[in-house]
């Protein structure tokens, strides 16, 4: 792929700050109001900062300079004020005894060089299905407010006081497909996720293989909704080298094989090991894995930030859904699912379904009048989604596939 010098830059950055990777730049040539632009919209502003030379430093200007290490402080309250307030959750909700575990976030960071750098967006918390809403209650009696996503497919997002809490049910991402056998696997899976959680240092977080599945997962579904950035990748990356042992490996392989999810953990480790300065000794097998498919990759996560955030996607995943043969029927394919989603009737009642997509319109209408949506362009969507779904398609989310077929 053709990356441009601050993209280089970036990513070299990257990789110092994860594993000591040599980053060979002119500090005196390099655009530093770009680069710090960049890092912005990966969230990788405090990471980066952190590890930048006096040499380099003196490069970059004044304004620059304030405005990065500024941006970097700012992260690292917020961070110190999202563990507070993680603690004090998971304590209020095992007192009422509502188990719960961090889902993302915190757990993913003590893989970090230093934890403290990874910027935390909010609190990602896993609870038993049928508890959901009652911790939801719960912490609205402590001062959280109304539910902000109430259709959402696997969580209730809260707030209080600028923090974000998500009570999740089941993990994200399984959306995608969820007709799929191997979703129906995966599920089943974590259904005893609380029993079997374990502690780092006071942390519940998930047990054994599970953190890599549910990693994994996280990332398609942003990669094929509403965009990767590098700090996914990035937790993706620390995580094989802390973790992903040639041990945990060889018995997370059958697992990735039968959920569906094998050859996307292959691609998104050869995008660490060819771009984020992973040493291929911690992912020898990345290599087996096609390169052109990285390159792919790579350049759609620098095109479109971390959520997104430097593209607009809105909608675009109607005609982009890599289960379905086309682009038509991607959207006969995701209108379905939705609506299943956010009327469980429909379930109940399939002959609804052809007027659920009618009843979706028509809250978009209105939200849209309300400004709470953007406007919509289905046919400018639907030529943005052509190249998008290939790439999608190519990396077989949700497809079964024996260990010797993962090319």
């Amino acid at each position: 792929m053709q990356m441009n010098e601050t993209e280089k830059v970036l990513l070299q950055l990257t990789g110092r700050a994860l594993f000591n990777a040599p980053a060979d730049f002119d500090p005196a040539t390099t655009d530093w109001f770009t680069l710090y632009q960049e890092t912005s919209c990966q969230a990788l502003t405090t990471l980066i900062w952190d590890i930048l030379k006096d040499e380099e430093r003196t490069c970059i200007p004044d304004e620059v300079s304030k405005r990065w290490e500024q941006n970097s402080l700012f992260h690292i309250i917020h961070n110190e004020q999202l563990l507070y307030e993680q603690r004090q959750v998971i304590n209020l909700l095992n007192a009422v005894g509502i188990p719960c575990m961090i889902l993302k976030g915190s757990s993913s960071a003590v893989f970090y060089p230093n934890p403290s750098l990874r910027i935390m967006g909010d609190i990602d918390l896993l609870v038993k299905p049928e508890q959901q809403k009652a911790a939801v209650e719960i912490l609205q009696a402590d001062g959280y407010g109304e539910v902000l996503d109430e259709n959402h497919h696997c969580h209730m997002s809260i707030s209080k006081g600028g923090i974000t809490v998500e009570i999740h049910k089941e993990p994200n991402g399984l959306f995608l497909n969820e007709e799929s056998e191997c979703v129906r696997k995966i599920r089943a899976y974590f259904n005893d996720a609380i029993e079997r959680m374990q502690y780092v240092g006071d942390l519940p977080v998930l047990a054994d293989d599970q953190p890599a599945i549910v990693l994994l997962i996280h990332k398609m579904e942003h990669f094929m909704t509403s965009g990767l950035g590098l700090r996914q990748m990035c937790d993706w990356a620390v995580f094989v080298k802390n973790r992903l042992d040639s041990k945990l490996w060889e018995q997370l392989q059958p697992k990735l094989a039968e959920f569906g999810i094998l050859y996307f953990a292959g691609i998104m480790t050869r995008v660490c090991v060819a771009y984020l300065g992973l040493p291929e000794e911690f992912a020898p097998w990345a290599v087996e894995y096609d390169a052109e498919t990285a390159n792919k990759v790579i350049e759609q996560i620098l095109k479109e930030g971390n959520f997104g955030i430097k593209s607009d996607k809105y909608a675009e995943r109607l005609f982009s859904n890599p289960g379905a043969a086309n682009r038509l029927a991607s959207l006969i394919t995701v209108l379905f699912s939705v609506s299943r989603s956010n009327w469980p009737v429909c379930k109940q009642h399939p002959v609804l379904l052809p007027v659920a997509p009618f009843v979706l319109f028509g809250r978009y209408l209105m939200q849209r009048s309300r400004g709470e949506r953007p406007k919509l362009n289905l046919m400018q969507k639907y030529r943005q989604a052509g190249m998008d779904q290939k790439l999608y398609q190519s990396l077989r989310p949700f497809m079964s596939r024996s260990l010797d077929g993962n090319q």
